[in-house]
């Protein structure tokens, strides 16, 4: 890699860290620490949640992925952006209205409102699971890529990573999800305009009408977007895309802590609607761009064959950028590619931290004071981020964890979306039948990850049979209800 593209990507952490520990706000106690209590208002306040909500959805391994896939395989992955316009009038008409009303300071308060302390614990507890593998997963990949786009030896590895994890730990610990909000807000920024640069370069270099792009495209079949087999072992089909992609999504917008700590950011219900509608189209955006610069990635290499490009599709962005585009330019926008992890980092140790301080610590032992429950939700976004570095490790060794990371979200997205139905819905199932249907539902969910399935309805085949065992567990109408 190129001396100017090294300063600039440390200039651009220096530059994640100096706005992240600039726009923390007063800590007074832990709620404000981990929710921001409602501190994002007007229309800056929105449009910064709506973008963090995003950022957090695209991590580095979508950011690859996604563009991966097109080159790949074409344009089919794009007909997923189709779930997003339903899953806004879910959220906007279902699940935002009944949530917020719930009351209680903490993601999870309506949970135990409604359904008992065990089942929030056990809520709280598959998130940590989830969420502790996936942040070792989202360090795991980008790294990888780089190195092999970038020719950069495994000595390079732990360098990358340890840069990563602190630097996203370091301003997380200190702002808390204010900084984590803002700092998601211009990395998502940062990684559409990224995008849109080599959409742009490769439209300039090409020096083709669009139309002769167009039909190298549909020549080789890659603009094939409706395949409507029936066949559950096809990962790209209409229904595997659409339901599959948005019940594991409704996954991450329903009961992912990190997701609903940002709902609560909101000053309102009404802005928290608004943010999240500011989100939608900020992923269809960004979701295109990324399809589209796979596609143009697969033209310009069919017009400039390359022996040295790397089998591996997740390695050919990177590829390109380090060695197409001028110094400083692609140090820039291999740190977009960076900040997709970033973003995601961040959430995830905020929200980790915010589940352990809320739904653990203060259900054990003698009683906290809030400057007590501060001091612990800071040093535990430290360990948080240190167990993630260090996980990473092991991730690479195991290997399979990265090629699995939709499975085991799926498996655990499912019971989630479940659960929040049921609160949400006030739907008069017993808490016992509850747990047994979420901990049913993970099981089927890894049942169809190690099987021929499509991994993509891990999580609709999950939320299935977690609904139905619940099902099987109503309780009478009570003369208060």
């Amino acid at each position: 890699m190129r001396s100017l593209d090294v300063a600039v990507i440390l200039l651009y952490l220096i530059g994640v860290v100096w706005a992240g520990l600039a726009s923390r706000g007063k800590k007074q106690d832990s709620d404000e620490f981990f929710t921001s209590k409602g501190g994002f208002t007007g229309w800056l306040g929105m449009v910064m949640v709506g973008f963090s909500m995003a950022a957090t959805l695209f991590s580095g391994i979508s950011y690859v992925v996604y563009t991966s896939v097109a080159f790949s395989a074409g344009a089919g992955i794009v007909m997923g952006m189709i779930s997003f316009p339903i899953m806004w009038a879910l959220l906007r008409f279902w699940f935002l209205p009944r949530y917020l009303a719930g009351g209680g300071n903490h993601p999870y308060d309506i949970i135990e409102a409604r359904l008992g302390e065990p089942v929030r614990l056990c809520l709280s507890a598959m998130f940590i699971l989830l969420r502790i593998g996936w942040m070792a997963a989202i360090l795991v990949a980008p790294t990888l890529v780089l190195l092999g786009a970038t020719g950069l030896g495994p000595e390079w590895f732990w360098p990358i990573v340890i840069s990563i994890g602190v630097t996203c730990t370091l301003y997380t610990a200190i702002g808390g999800i204010r900084s984590v909000i803002v700092t998601d807000a211009i990395q998502f920024v940062i990684m559409g305009l990224g995008m849109l640069f080599i959409i742009g370069f490769i439209f300039d270099k090409l020096g083709m009408p669009i139309g002769e792009i167009y039909a190298q495209l549909d020549q080789g079949e890659r603009l094939k977007l409706f395949n409507f087999s029936f066949d559950l072992t096809v990962d790209l089909t209409f229904w595997t895309v659409v339901i599959g992609l948005m019940v594991g999504n409704l996954g991450s917008y329903t009961g992912d802590l990190m997701m609903l700590q940002r709902y609560h950011a909101a000053e309102s219900a009404r802005a928290a609607a608004k943010a999240f509608a500011i989100n939608t189209w900020g992923v269809i955006i960004v979701g295109v761009l990324l399809v589209t610069a796979g596609l143009l990635l697969w033209v310009w290499f069919q017009n400039h064959p390359d022996p040295a490009l790397p089998e591996n599709a997740d390695q050919v962005l990177a590829y390109f950028i380090t060695n197409e585009l001028p110094p400083g330019i692609a140090g820039l926008l291999i740190a977009s590619i960076l900040a997709a992890t970033m973003s995601s980092m961040t959430s995830g140790i905020i929200a980790l931290a915010g589940t352990l301080t809320n739904d653990w610590l203060q259900r054990f032992g003698r009683p906290r004071t809030p400057d007590e429950l501060l001091r612990f939700g800071r040093w535990a976004s430290v360990g948080i981020g240190a167990l993630a570095i260090a996980a990473a490790g092991l991730a690479i060794v195991m290997g399979s964890l990265f090629q699995t990371t939709q499975a085991v979200m799926g498996a655990f997205f499912g019971p989630m979306v479940g659960c929040m139905m049921i609160v949400v819905n006030k739907w008069r199932f017993r808490p016992e039948g509850v747990l047994l249907g979420m901990g049913l539902g993970t099981v089927a969910g890894w049942a169809i990850a190690f099987s021929p399935v499509s991994n993509l309805w891990v999580a609709t085949g999950s939320l299935i049979v977690t609904l139905s065992v619940a099902c099987c567990f109503r309780r009478k109408k009570t003369a208060d209800e």
